[in-house]
């Protein structure tokens, strides 16, 4: 199996996973979708379905939510959450981080796919 092919698939299944942590959130109707698609265009990047653009658009909407999310001030990510609500969105920020780094990898893969 090519390291490609075996790092997308572990990028899809961590992602399913981040998306069944976010289950007991306060909000898992925001979150669960957001790491669901991140898997599934991992997936379509597996199968070679879709164009450079999508994962460039993709990786736009991640980057941009990942800035608008993180936190005016920088309280960690290791402690409880009931401390402050600024490491929650710094762990929101951290995983739309997280996707949108996949999805420069998945526009890399395509690229030199179709090029």
């Amino acid at each position: 199996m090519k390291f490609r092919v075996l790092l997308l698939l572990v990028f899809m299944l961590m992602f399913v996973l981040f998306a069944f942590v976010q289950l007991n959130d306060p909000d898992p109707a925001v979150w669960v979708p957001v790491y669901l698609s991140a898997a599934v265009l991992c997936f379509l990047a597996y199968k070679r379905k879709l164009f450079r653009w999508v994962y460039a658009m993709a990786f736009l909407g991640y980057a941009i939510a990942a800035f608008l999310l993180w936190p005016p001030v920088y309280q960690g990510i290791f402690f409880d959450m009931s401390r402050s609500p600024a490491i929650e969105e710094a762990r929101e920020s951290l995983g739309l981080t997280i996707c949108a780094l996949v999805m420069i990898y998945c526009f890399i893969l395509e690229w030199r796919y179709r090029a």
